[in-house]
Order: structure tokens, then C-alpha cells, then sequence
């Protein structure tokens, strides 16, 4: 009964460790957020189950050991009705949050994330920085002059990332939604779309590449919602984390995984760095110095295609 619930589980990118069927609500780690628990799952003794992996799924995924989608029972529409109306007043106290958060936040002038990623203020004008108290685990919380990043869905601020001074901490508003939210790096007359994976990246993208539009999706698993949410066209690149170190574990490359199944719903092409330490663009900057920005505009001009409108 396990294994297939696992299997059925690990189609939503869900990570569990051990698979209890003891009718409790355990959360786990994700292909997306393999480091923290951004998953859940409850089995019970008579093969009922239910998933969600909160980073792609707006609902609930039903199972039962017969492999068969069956309707819940009252007793499991009730429980579930209750948790989506909690998750509903959490998101819109998440919401309020972010919204109250982003309106006291300073004008951006400078932040030690962005100077120690060797990148410009270019293309930093939409971004605020706050200082406060954030929670960076269950127990500690961190006072910072933290970045704030704003995820906008359409013209509706939806969720802020706040990032440390260091760049170690980075944290979204609890409760918040983040599916198809995006920070847009607009140019007049952008010949390429970029559409990258982090801030730190898609700065990187855009001060090298000269005439590149970039969307920041945030994540691994946001990137196809963005996509289906801006319906891109013209010359589109999807500029993916090569995550080598995690694939050198056994657990998969998801930064490239999840860009090339992104890029290949609407024919676009795919580049990702390969030959350094890092993992992502902005690291190509800092390990390469002053020559890593025209290497950067080459790579994914090379590597652009063209996706005709209404794809």
C-alpha cells in the first residue's frame, strides 16, 4: 500500500522520508524545496489518503489502495472543508501582512545582498528594504535591513520575499500564495524574455543582457505557472539553476528539470551555467568577473527560440 501511495506522491514532487499510515497530517520536503518541508500528506489504516504540495497545488490530492480516485467520505469532506477555510483565513491574513509590510518598506538605495553578488543596482528600482524581525526557524528570529521583493500577480501585490544582508535567509509571507507570481524586469523594446528561477539570477540576466525583458519566478515549481500566467511570446530563453550538487546526491537536478518541462510546453529553449561552483547565473558573475557578462548574453542568445503568440 505504501510504495503506490509513495509513487502517486512522488508525481506531485513530494519528498516524504517514511510513509505512516496512522491517519495523521505529517509534512515533508519537496522536489522544489528539497531543505524544508513545503509538502504534506495523511495515510490512513484503510488505505485512505491525501497529498498537496503547497509550492504547485492549489488543492487537495486524493488517493486509496486500490489505486482508484474515489470521493471522500462525509467525515474526510468535512475535515477538509475545515483545513481549506483555515488555509483561506491564513491567506488572506498573509495577504494583509504582505500588503501592510510592502507599504512600510523604504525606497531602494542599496543592500548588501545585492553588492555581495557582485551585481549593479540596475534594474533594482522596484524592489524596497525594511528593517525588522523575521522568524528564520521555529525558535529564532533575525533582526536585518532585509530586502523586499515583491511577487506581483498582474497588478495585486500577492506575497513579498524579504532576504537577508548575507543572502543566507529568504522567507515569504507565511500563509501567503505565491503560484504564478512574479517580479518583471521590464526594458522598452526587449527583443528576449528571460525567465529565470531568483532575484539574484534574473539581475544577473538583465545587466547582461542587453535588451532582455527577465520574469522572476521565485522558484523551481513556479516557473510553469508563470509561464501559463504571462503568456510569452517572440524570443524566449528559460535561464535554469544547474542544481549539480543536489543531482550529485542522487536527488535529481530540479532547477533544470523543472525549466526544461516549463520551456518545452511553449517551444522556448533552455540554458543553464555549467563549469562553476555555483548553481545559478549570478554565480557565472562572481566567479567569472568582468568577462562573465558577455558569456552569459551569448549563452542564451544561443540558446533562445522563437514561441509564436497564443502558444
Amino acid at each position: 500500500m505504501s510504495g503506490s501511495f509513495l509513487l502517486a506522491m512522488q508525481t506531485s514532487g513530494l519528498r516524504p522520508r517514511d510513509i505512516v499510515a496512522d491517519g495523521r497530517w505529517r509534512r515533508c520536503a519537496t522536489d522544489d524545496h528539497p531543505r524544508k518541508k513545503n509538502g504534506a500528506y495523511i495515510l490512513y489504516p484503510d488505505g485512505r489518503g491525501f497529498w498537496r504540495n503547497w509550492a504547485t497545488e492549489s488543492d487537495l490530492n486524493a488517493w486509496r489502495d486500490d489505486q482508484r480516485m474515489r470521493t471522500a467520505s462525509p467525515l474526510d469532506l468535512k475535515r477538509i472543508e475545515a483545513m481549506r477555510e483555515r488555509e483561506r483565513e491564513e491567506r488572506r491574513r498573509g495577504i494583509e501582512f504582505a500588503r501592510k509590510l510592502w507599504a512600510a518598506a523604504a525606497r531602494y538605495r542599496g543592500h548588501p545582498y545585492i553588492s555581495g553578488k557582485h551585481l549593479t543596482n540596475e534594474g533594482c528600482a522596484g524592489l524596497r528594504v525594511w528593517r525588522g524581525s523575521v522568524w528564520i526557524d521555529d525558535d529564532t528570529k533575525l533582526a536585518d535591513d532585509w530586502l523586499i521583493v515583491p511577487m506581483w500577480l498582474g497588478d495585486k501585490l500577492l506575497n513579498v520575499q524579504r532576504i537577508s544582508s548575507c543572502g543566507r535567509h529568504k522567507r515569504f509571507v507565511k500563509g501567503c500564495p505565491k503560484q504564478g507570481a512574479a517580479y518583471l524586469l521590464e526594458r522598452p523594446g526587449a527583443a528576449l524574455t528571460a525567465v529565470v528561477e531568483g532575484l539574484a539570477t534574473g539581475l544577473a540576466v538583465y545587466q547582461s543582457v542587453r535588451h532582455a525583458r527577465v520574469a522572476v519566478a521565485f522558484d523551481a515549481g513556479n516557473l510553469a505557472p508563470v509561464t501559463s500566467r504571462l503568456g510569452l511570446s517572440g524570443s524566449v530563453v528559460f535561464a535554469a539553476d544547474n542544481d549539480h550538487r543536489t543531482e550529485a546526491r542522487g536527488l535529481g537536478n530540479p532547477g533544470i528539470q523543472k525549466a526544461s518541462q516549463a520551456a518545452e510546453s511553449i517551444g522556448a529553449g533552455v540554458a543553464w551555467p555549467e563549469g562553476i561552483e555555483g548553481s545559478d547565473w549570478a554565480d557565472v558573475i562572481a566567479e567569472h568577473g568582468d568577462q562573465a557578462k558577455k558569456r552569459i548574453e551569448r549563452q542564451l542568445l544561443a540558446k533562445a527560440k522563437y514561441v509564436a503568440p497564443g502558444v
